[in-house]
């Protein structure tokens, strides 16, 4: 996690093209106004917005224009970039082959997710088996999988007004799967901007332009992108794949210029701002204190993927793992 180059993504966003409510034109508006650096569209089962010329820059925003794959029971679902068709089959462990063999990237989105209480919101978690090679990473903070959570006719009012409640750390289990995969551990808002009503009389929950403002992957890059759609695009899915990255919640503030790295005997760390920092390794806390912006050394004798996360508030501001 050393690049000088810091980009920041919000990834999984649906459009109409599946079961968003907005066009790419509206999400990419909103990405835009939201000061997103790169944009990640995950339709389900199309690689629509990239068939329709959507993918690479838009002015100053790099469109990543991929997709959200499935298996032939709803489940085990990927976020997919990098490729330009999507694979013949429901077959989890076959897809994932298919997308590393285009040079693209799979990600495990929402693999521990649980189910809500009412119609549609039922879980789409990792059915897929142990067998998780070859995937370039896990979605370890889903904005919208987190909120459905155990919703029920009994707090869907309340879980509508204070939704941030409900989001305010990564899925532990989720954690724990990725640091049984490695890669990237990044989080996506899921956005929808579901509308509920009729007609000029309805409710739209969630909009584009509140949910990019929320969870962020901010990945690190070696060099400023290409202007080339395509070598911009492969810089980015490169990043990703070596876990060059972390997340943020940006209710909590700017964690831009964040870094953390594993070194002999311990911890390097480049804090933006203050916070609690803890330090973990498979469920094992090695570190926690209240630190000071500035660069940190923490002693911590790791050997295996490590997990860092700086709160505020008792929420979590920055979550990084480090493959």
């Amino acid at each position: 996690m050393t690049g000088l180059i810091e980009k920041k993504a919000v990834l999984h966003v649906h459009t109409d093209a599946s079961d968003g409510t907005g066009s790419i034109e509206k999400v990419i508006r909103s990405a835009s106004a939201a000061g997103v650096d790169i944009l990640g569209s995950n339709d389900h089962n199309t690689l629509d917005a990239r068939k329709r010329g959507f993918g690479g820059w838009k002015s100053s925003l790099f469109i990543l224009a991929g997709a959200e794959l499935e298996d032939s029971d709803e489940n085990s679902h990927l976020l997919v970039y990098g490729i330009d068709e999507l694979p013949p089959t429901l077959h989890t462990q076959e897809q994932i082959s298919f997308v590393n063999g285009k040079g693209g990237i799979a990600i495990a989105a929402h693999p521990t997710e649980a189910p809500g209480k009412l119609p549609r919101t039922r879980s789409y978690s990792w059915k897929a088996g142990d067998d998780t090679g070859g995937l370039a990473g896990v979605e370890v903070w889903n904005y919208m999988s987190q909120w459905k959570k155990d919703i029920s006719l009994f707090n869907t009012a309340v879980k509508l007004k204070y939704p941030d409640r409900y989001v305010e750390h990564p899925d532990l289990k989720a954690i724990e799967f990725w640091e049984g995969t490695g890669g990237c551990a990044i989080a996506g808002p899921d956005a929808h901007a579901l509308k509920f009503g009729f007609g000029r009389v309805g409710l739209e929950v969630f909009p584009y332009e509140m949910m990019f403002r929320r969870l962020l992957t901010h990945i690190l890059l070696d060099e400023n992108l290409s202007d080339s759609d395509e070598v911009a695009e492969k810089q980015i899915v490169r990043a990703l794949r070596r876990g060059s990255c972390f997340t943020s919640n940006i209710l909590y503030g700017d964690a831009s210029g964040f870094r953390a790295r594993k070194e002999d005997d311990c911890i390097s760390l480049d804090l933006p701002g203050a916070g609690e920092v803890t330090v973990s390794e498979s469920g094992s806390m090695h570190f926690q204190d209240d630190l000071e912006a500035g660069s940190h050394r923490i002693s911590s004798e790791v050997t295996g993927r490590v997990s860092i996360s700086v709160f505020r508030e008792g929420r979590t501001w920055i979550y990084c793992g480090i493959p």
